[in-house]
């Protein structure tokens, strides 16, 4: 995979798992090392074309216990790309992929992303999801800062079921109110 992306002038940036085992060719100074990897299974044996590649390890805590991540790259100048700058991209990358995992799996909930068939309606579903969530967001916000804790600590699946479990009570009431208001 990281051979075709450089076939195709492009960079990467990921996540490598822990049992993958590096060689160190060259250590610098941001803290992360040369190594390289072989392009295909043919390629690792002795003599044949390797990849060399960036490694950059990093530990950060996350709920009081610490976690090691890994990347690999082939940005290799670490003055256009420390090691902290693509640490800190590669985290807001997956907050993006978190978001859109939020709308997608969990918000919409259905196997057909989109039920509309021309463009205007489709546009108009998308913009009721972000509304959807937008919505929810602020209640976990706001919900965190009743509670003097950092929303980022609830959960938006959890927060969700209660949105949804809380609805038909919220229709009721609705319902009692315009009946009254009807007399």
């Amino acid at each position: 995979m990281l051979n075709a992306v450089i076939k195709q002038k492009g960079h990467f940036l990921g996540r490598v798992p822990a049992h993958v085992k590096f060689e160190v060719v060259e250590i610098f100074k941001d803290g992360s090392y040369q190594s390289w990897i072989a392009p295909d299974g043919e390629s690792k044996k002795k003599g044949a074309t390797r990849i060399s590649v960036r490694i950059i390890e990093y530990v950060i805590e996350e709920n009081g216990t610490e976690k090691t991540y890994r990347l690999i790259t082939d940005l290799m100048d670490i003055s256009n790309f420390p090691a902290l700058l693509l640490a800190s991209e590669y985290h807001q990358r997956w907050e993006a992929e978190n978001t859109l995992d939020e709308l997608k799996v969990h918000l919409n909930g259905r196997k057909i992303p989109i039920r509309s068939k021309n463009p205007r309606e489709v546009v108009q579903d998308i913009y009721g999801w972000l509304l959807g969530h937008y919505c929810l967001r602020c209640l976990m916000f706001q919900s965190a800062a009743l509670k003097n804790i950092s929303p980022l600590r609830l959960s938006f699946t959890g927060s969700l079921r209660v949105l949804r479990r809380a609805i038909p009570e919220f229709q009721r009431q609705i319902n009692n109110q315009l009946d009254i208001n009807i007399y």
